[in-house]
């Protein structure tokens, strides 16, 4: 039976050893194992030859010398194994000009097919020989914690730079240099000004209507980079084609220059220090080869095949829905019901009446770390987005009942915008949520993962009362602190935070949440027990995720979510596909990139002094950090093992 390798043709009691060589005989055993290898090429004909190429076969390389009487039985065996091989071949390929020739005449007995290889016990049947089967999940191993863009719009640097980190803790691992909990960080600033700076080299190559192969920065639709002073819009894939200028240059610790969250003028494309740091930068590597992966199942087998991080361009998009617009709704919604905004509302119970629809976008993603697609409503073109692609669960569920789909690092902050910010376009992210890694591959309970990644300013995170005696009660307080749920609410600002609605709550107002009942179209009526006993706030229809924009939980119970951990979100295979036929494919890039030893702080002395004399390692040391893992036994976080009786 073959093996990965192919050396199981022959049963080991048929070589004899010795001393390490195999014995003698080996030309005319080397011979029939290539003519071996010669008819199974021809076979590959007949079959398929991605049939076959799934189940190497190597030839066996054994030294010169006359046949021993030990691998006489081998020898003849292979001589069997020749002929049978080319009598298939020969067969199969009879029987397959017999059907061609005979197909017009409609369905007749098929010849009985030749006494098989595999029944002769040669070989396996052929759907041994198929590709093996993918695992039903499957995450990339020691994925660096999530960095924030921040306002700029450089998630393409982000893209890169997980790239360039995962690769170097992967291979700090394997070297045996890093433990399997360190990880390195790495500036997005330096690596911004860097490629910029290549940009600016290549632009003698660009003329306007005319591009060519050496144009690198003028691929994206949007693309500032090629400016060389914004870093506003940028690809992953450049790297490829620019490394004679980064693989010595891109990668330098955060610390050296950090980065800045906020761009002002030509600011992303300096990194002060950055020319004294790489002269002594021990962190050099080496750009060996790119390829990107379009469909979803070459997007799996391949992070499955290669074990690395990737870089991920998704399209992002956002989703119309239609608000009623009535006397009772209009100055929530500041819309006007006889305008000209309004249009035919959805045939569906609770829009009965109404006779002014407006439509209103939302970003496609939502608070529970989804992209989400939800319910109703057309897809409109957002813009482009660079993240990480780490893994895929086929049997995960999404909140909207998506089953199966990819598992994304991304860039975004969770909750609500920072202080000082405010969100006016409701086509943005202003709300965000994420989860961690064993959340979507299903190995902790949803109270874990509420432990980590709580996002409290989700309301699928809040605990639900029917009103203020239940809600103001010992037991709603207990069930909310056991199951980490927000229970204690208040207005967000002065109620102005939200791009969606005005003039719901006023600052200082408390409320509990009391529930939210379906409305149609992804809309929904939040209703809220209000905090001084006066009775419950009901709301106009609106998206789940609106309500973050005017509800925050109070300080105490503001718990953000463990950056080690959390900043996952989840791709449903469904609206990958949807996304695709509507808009532009979605793609993972695969970098294989190599780091020599001597970029390792734990490298032997020989490497470091030889290979990078004088380099820098402290600053490496410095920014090389642990990431926190969850100890959870159980699905409740706070108990880890059997009490011992006292």
């Amino acid at each position: 039976m073959f093996s990965r390798t192919g050396h199981s043709l022959l049963d080991e009691s048929q070589t004899r050893y010795e001393g390490g060589r195999s014995s003698p005989g080996a030309p005319h055993l080397q011979m029939l194992m290539t003519l071996s290898m010669g008819v199974l090429v021809g076979a590959a004909a007949v079959f398929g030859a991605s049939r076959l190429s799934s189940a190497p076969v190597t030839a066996a390389v054994v030294p010169a010398g006359e046949p021993s009487t030990e691998l006489t039985g081998t020898v003849s065996a292979l001589r069997t194994l020749v002929a049978d091989l080319q009598t298939e071949v020969g067969e199969m390929k009879r029987q397959k000009e017999q059907r061609s020739t005979k197909a017009a005449a409609g369905p007749e007995a098929q010849p009985a097919a030749a006494t098989s290889l595999s029944e002769k016990g040669w070989i396996p049947s052929i759907p041994f020989l198929q590709p093996a089967a993918l695992p039903s999940k499957y995450i990339v191993k020691h994925t660096p914690p999530v960095k924030l863009q921040h306002l700029r719009g450089a998630c393409w640097l982000f893209g890169i730079s997980g790239v360039l980190e995962a690769s170097y803790r992967k291979q700090g691992i394997a070297y045996g240099f890093m433990q399997p909990d360190e990880y390195l960080r790495l500036t997005e600033q330096n690596l911004g000004a860097q490629i910029e700076s290549a940009c600016r080299a290549t632009t003698k190559y660009w003329k306007l209507g005319s591009l060519n192969d050496k144009a690198v920065c003028f691929t994206g639709d949007g693309d500032t980079a090629w400016k060389g002073n914004s870093t506003e819009g940028g690809e992953a894939e450049w790297i490829w084609y620019l490394k004679e200028w980064l693989e010595d240059t891109m990668a330098l610790p955060e610390s050296v220059c950090p980065y800045l969250e906020k761009e002002e003028g030509n600011s992303s494309a300096i990194c002060v220090g950055s020319e004294a740091a790489i002269k002594k930068s021990a962190l050099k590597m080496k750009i060996k080869g790119m390829k990107a992966y379009y469909g979803l199942a070459d997007l799996k087998r391949s992070i499955f095949e290669n074990e690395r991080y990737q870089a991920f361009s998704i399209a992002l998009f956002g989703q119309n829905y239609p608000l009623p617009c009535t006397d009772a709704t209009k100055d929530y919604y500041k819309c006007d019901p006889a305008g000209p905004l309004c249009t035919k509302c959805p045939a569906e119970a609770n829009y009965a009446g109404v006779e002014c629809c407006v439509l209103q976008a939302r970003f496609g993603t939502n608070m529970k770390g989804e992209f989400s697609g939800g319910h109703g409503g057309q897809f409109t073109a957002a813009g482009g987005h660079a993240v990480g692609y780490v893994g895929w669960n086929d049997n995960f569920f999404s909140s909207h009942g998506y089953k199966g789909g990819l598992i994304i690092k991304n860039s975004w902050w969770d909750g609500v915008p920072p202080p000082g910010i405010v969100c006016t376009d409701p086509t943005a992210p202003c709300s965000a949520g994420s989860h961690s890694l064993p959340y979507y591959m299903e190995e902790i309970s949803s109270v874990a993962e509420r432990e980590i990644c709580p996002n409290v300013h989700s309301p699928a995170s809040w605990y639900a009362c029917a009103d203020i005696a239940t809600c103001t009660s010992v037991d709603s307080n207990i069930s909310a602190v056991a199951t980490r749920k927000v229970l204690h609410l208040e207005c967000l600002g002065d109620g102005d935070q939200s791009p969606y609605v005005k003039g719901i709550c006023k600052a200082g107002e408390k409320f509990f949440f009391k529930n939210m009942t379906d409305f149609g179209s992804g809309l929904s009526v939040a209703c809220m027990v209000k905090g001084d006993g006066s009775g419950d706030l009901c709301l106009p229809p609106l998206w789940d995720e609106d309500l973050a924009m005017l509800f925050t939980p109070v300080p105490e119970e503001d718990k953000p979510n463990d950056p080690d951990q959390c900043g996952y979100y989840w791709f449903p295979y469904d609206i990958y596909g949807k996304v695709a036929a509507t808009m532009e494919k979605s793609y993972g890039v695969d970098f294989d990139i190599v780091w020599p030893k001597s970029a390792y702080v734990n490298a032997p002395k020989y490497f470091k002094d030889v290979e990078c004399p004088g380099c820098d390692y402290e600053v490496i040391k410095k920014n090389t950090h642990k990431q926190r893992t969850p100890p959870f036994t159980g699905p409740f976080p706070t108990l880890r093992e059997p009490l011992k009786k006292e």
